[in-house]
């Protein structure tokens, strides 16, 4: 359970997820994730974990968020409905708490038509996400990404699947990884393109290649966020109902 003070969250159930990776020396990897998850800079300022997640490009093998401490469970009292749609998450994420934006600045921003922003804001604002202020509008104070995520990815010896994956999950993760059980045979060049990538590397449950901390598209990572809060939100309810 999700509650203050609890340093590891471990989510295993969510109608997003996807179906647990099948391949039986794959599986041997969940071990290593974990432990580099546990390892990851601030997990021990509070660590969510949540495998097989489905985020806006594919299934991550573990997703690992950082440095959330009560964080979720505070966006859980907002009383705002969860925006886990992309679309939706793209359209609040161009808004802000303290600036007004129009309609008009915001179809611009994420390539939509200014009746198509318009109809998505008013929606957000009925869900409580968003906040109408003269002819402009606002994201819900308290309503932003939370945490860092790392998109963890586990491969036997394929790690050129595991990086075309894992590139997939840099669009809406803050960083991710490719996690291989056997060392290729070329870990020099592999390092080197790694690294040139900004993807991280490990073997076992050790780092080759460090993860680096890029820049996600802003709509993505938000619904990566919400998609979790509801995820926490949906603990509590049936914490609550036992």
């Amino acid at each position: 359970m999700f509650s203050p003070g609890l340093t590891v969250t471990e989510l295993s159930e969510s109608a997003q997820r996807g179906r647990r990776f099948a391949p039986v020396r794959e599986r041997d990897l969940e071990p290593a994730l974990r432990s580099i998850a546990l390892r990851l800079p601030g997990a021990a300022e509070g660590l969510v974990l949540a495998p097989e997640f489905r985020g806006a490009r594919g299934v991550v093998d573990l997703l690992a968020v950082t440095r959330v401490a009560d964080k979720f469970l505070e966006r859980t009292k907002l009383g705002a409905a969860y925006i886990t749609s992309e679309a939706d998450s793209a359209v609040l994420a161009r808004l802000s708490p303290r600036l007004t934006r129009s309609a008009a600045n915001v179809a611009r921003a994420v390539g939509m038509t200014d009746r198509q922003a318009l109809t998505r804001l008013r929606a957000l604002c009925r869900a409580g996400a968003a906040e109408q202020v003269g002819s402009g509008y606002r994201r819900r104070d308290g309503l932003d990404p939370i945490g860092r995520s790392y998109a963890l990815e586990a491969k036997v010896d394929d790690w050129r699947k595991g990086l075309s994956q894992a590139m997939r999950y840099a669009s809406w993760a803050d960083a991710a990884g490719v996690v291989l059980l056997v060392e290729p045979p070329n870990l020099s060049a592999v390092r080197t393109q790694f690294r040139a990538l900004r993807i991280g590397l490990a073997i076992g449950d050790s780092w080759i290649v460090r993860p680096v901390i890029g820049r996600p598209d802003p709509g993505r990572r938000l619904a990566l966020s919400e998609q979790l809060s509801s995820d926490i939100g949906a603990l509590l309810s049936r914490s609550d109902s036992a």
